[in-house]
């Protein structure tokens, strides 16, 4: 089938090129009655937040800043409590072997000449631990005396008993508390405050025991106290019995000291025989 169309003339080809719609300049419209001039602004949708939204974030912030407070001040006063019912510290005790030299003993006031002569003086380091609320122990331990063995004190006020804990040996000692060389520990915590403020005007005059050791060692340690017994009861305790008498038998080699300054003079325990007493031997 053929369909035959009909050409398009120039008239119609000019018609077809003709926009159907004239391009006009807009116009400001005026108020038809007033003829002025019509702004119309437009703005973009907002939407109104509600006032219950608004109180319920005010709410939950401060609700948050009251915990951050209450939990600041709460974790403020537990650090603080305990601080005040337990000290843990070091604190550095000058040690001059012969008191009776006094020019030296007098030295002893002005620390920063102890210092200067190392080879006159000396000094000794040791941490202790005190139970400041309840008053019930007190620990010194001195972990490094060039002299004698590495050492941990416990002085028990309940039960009124010294545990002397042998970090080399690995055993333990324990003894009467001799209260005229060992302060009640807030006493000790106090003149460890001001030794490591800076006054050393301190008594460290020498007190030296010789101690014997007793067997057989130690199977019941409720007799010596809880806080000695959880630190000694898993090792070899024997108790000390003061040596009364100069003459009595030892060998150089048996020889134990033990160093620590409690706050009255500084303490020095020398245990001997401490080879019969692992043969079972007094």
């Amino acid at each position: 089938m053929t369909i035959i169309t009909q050409p398009i003339t120039e008239k119609k080809l000019s018609k077809q090129q003709e926009p159907l719609v004239k391009n006009e300049v807009p116009v400001a419209g005026r108020d038809a009655e007033e003829g002025r001039p019509v702004v119309v602004t437009m703005h973009p949708h907002v939407r109104r937040v509600s006032s219950t939204t608004t109180l319920c974030v005010f709410i939950t912030a401060l609700l948050v800043l009251t915990t951050g407070i209450i939990g600041g001040i709460y974790l403020y006063r537990q650090l603080a409590h305990y601080r005040l019912r337990h000290f843990r510290g070091w604190c550095t005790v000058p040690y001059i072997p012969d008191k009776q030299d006094e020019h030296k003993y007098e030295a002893l006031k002005n620390y920063q000449s102890i210092q200067a002569d190392d080879a006159t003086y000396n000094n000794f380091e040791q941490k202790v631990d005190i139970d400041i609320e309840s008053e019930q122990y007190e620990s010194i331990e001195v972990p490094d005396f060039s002299q004698g063995r590495r050492g941990r004190f416990i002085h028990d006020f309940s039960v009124n008993k010294t545990g002397i804990i042998d970090l080399d040996g690995h055993q333990c000692f324990v003894m009467p508390l001799n209260r005229s060389l060992v302060l009640p520990p807030h006493s000790l915590f106090d003149l460890v405050v001001k030794m490591r403020a800076g006054y050393y005007d301190v008594d460290t005059e020498i007190v030296r025991e010789t101690m014997q050791v007793m067997t057989p060692p130690i199977k019941d340690f409720k007799t010596v106290g809880y806080y000695i017994a959880r630190e000694c009861s898993k090792m070899p305790t024997y108790r000390l019995e003061r040596v009364t008498s100069s003459v009595f038998k030892r060998s150089i080699t048996d020889k134990i000291l033990f160093r620590e300054f409690a706050g009255k003079k500084i303490s020095e325990i020398e245990i001997i025989n401490l080879e019969d007493a692992h043969e079972g031997v007094v």
